[in-house]
């Protein structure tokens, strides 16, 4: 049951950092924006929790190193980029990396743990 959650979750994260950017690239949201942010970092933090198996952590730990630096890059794009569109992508990007640097922290910490107790 917590698999289909972190699923879920994972799922929910995108789709929230879609909608935000949009959002905020067609209205003033910049005193919320701390609230936001704190809201996906946590649910990245459910997606970690719940989603990556020991297993799996490694692989997840290096898609979301992928993830998180792509997404800084895409959202360095979006002064360049002609006003509105330019706002809403490196809106969306940004809260997009912090949604997935939220869910690489816990298998990342555990990672370190059983590397320094060995």
């Amino acid at each position: 049951m917590s698999g289909k959650i972190g699923v879920w979750a994972f799922i929910l994260g995108v789709i929230l950092s879609l909608i935000i950017g949009v959002i905020t690239g067609f209205s003033d949201t910049s005193s919320s924006l701390g609230a936001i942010i704190a809201i996906m970092a946590i649910l990245g933090l459910v997606v970690g929790i719940l989603n990556v198996t020991e297993k799996e952590a490694t692989s997840f730990i290096i898609a979301a190193i992928g993830l998180t630096s792509g997404s800084i890059a895409l959202a360095s794009l979006g002064p360049v980029l002609p006003g509105t569109f330019g706002k809403i992508v490196t809106t969306t990007f940004s809260i997009f990396g912090v949604f997935v640097a939220g869910a690489v922290f816990i298998p990342a910490l555990k990672a370190i743990y059983r590397i320094s107790k060995d």
